[in-house]
C-alpha cells in the first residue's frame, strides 16, 4: 500500500503563500520593462507561472522521498561535485551583460550557482549532524564547512554572482549559528566578513553603482534604483 503522503500544515501554507506573492512581484517588477521591449506585460508572469505549476505537479512526487537519504555521503558528495563542475562550466558559457551564470541545456536555462545553496545546505546539516557534540572544534567540524562554502562562494564570485555568494553564505552561517556554534565564532566571522565584502563592493564599479542605487533608490528611479 502507498505510503501516506503527510506534511506540516502551516510550512506548506507558507509556502504556497510566498509562491503566490512571488508571482505578484514578478509581475510587479517586470510588467514595464516587458511592455516596453516586447509589448506583452505578461511575458515574465506567464512564465513564471508555467514554473510554479511544473514545481507543484513534482512535488507529490517529492514529498515520497525519504528525507533521510538526503544525508547519505553519496548523495551529498555526488551533488557537490556536480554543483562544482557546473559553476566551473559556466565560466566557458556565453557571456551575458558583464556575466557567466547560466547553462543552457537545449530549451531550458540553468543557473549553477542556485544549486549550490541545495548543496551547501545538504552538506552543511549533514556535516553538523555527525559532529555536533564537537560542534566548537574549528577543525574537527567548522573547517570542513568553511572549506567547502568558501570554495562554492569564489566560484560564484567569478561569475561574477555578488548577490548570490552572499546567500550561500549566509546560509551557511545561519545553519552553523543555530547548531549552537560559540559566539566568538560567529563575531570573528562578521569582524572578517565586513572588510572582505566593502573590497569586493569597491573594486567593482557596477557593485559601487548599485550599492548607491540600493541606499538612494530616488537617485536613479528608472535605471538602477528601478531594479
Amino acid at each position: 500500500m502507498a505510503r501516506k503522503l503527510k506534511s506540516d500544515k502551516l510550512l506548506f501554507t507558507a509556502t504556497l503563500l510566498l509562491v503566490c506573492i512571488s508571482i505578484v512581484m514578478v509581475y510587479s517588477a517586470s510588467a514595464a520593462i516587458a511592455t516596453e521591449r516586447w509589448q506583452e506585460p505578461y511575458r515574465f508572469l506567464f512564465k513564471q507561472a508555467a514554473w510554479v505549476l511544473i514545481g507543484l505537479s513534482l512535488m507529490p512526487i517529492v514529498m515520497r522521498i525519504d528525507y533521510r537519504s538526503y544525508r547519505q555521503p553519496v548523495v551529498i558528495w555526488t551533488a557537490l561535485g556536480i554543483v562544482t563542475i557546473a559553476l566551473i562550466a559556466v565560466l566557458f558559457s556565453k557571456e551575458v551583460n558583464g556575466a557567466r551564470r547560466w547553462m543552457l541545456l537545449g530549451p531550458l536555462g540553468i543557473q549553477p550557482s542556485e544549486l549550490a545553496k541545495i548543496a551547501i545546505i545538504l552538506f552543511t546539516a549533514a556535516l553538523l549532524e555527525r559532529r555536533m557534540e564537537r560542534i566548537n572544534e574549528l577543525s574537527y567540524a567548522l573547517l570542513p564547512i568553511g572549506l567547502a562554502t568558501g570554495g562554492i562562494v569564489g566560484l560564484v564570485l567569478i561569475e561574477p554572482d555578488l548577490g548570490t555568494a552572499v546567500s550561500i553564505l549566509v546560509i551557511a552561517s545561519a545553519m552553523v549559528f543555530a547548531a549552537g556554534v560559540s559566539y566568538r565564532y560567529v563575531v570573528g566571522l562578521i569582524i572578517a566578513a565586513i572588510p572582505a565584502l566593502w573590497v569586493v563592493i569597491m573594486t567593482s564599479p557596477y557593485r559601487v553603482q548599485r550599492m548607491l542605487a540600493f541606499l538612494d533608490p530616488w537617485s536613479d528611479p528608472q535605471g538602477g534604483g528601478y531594479q
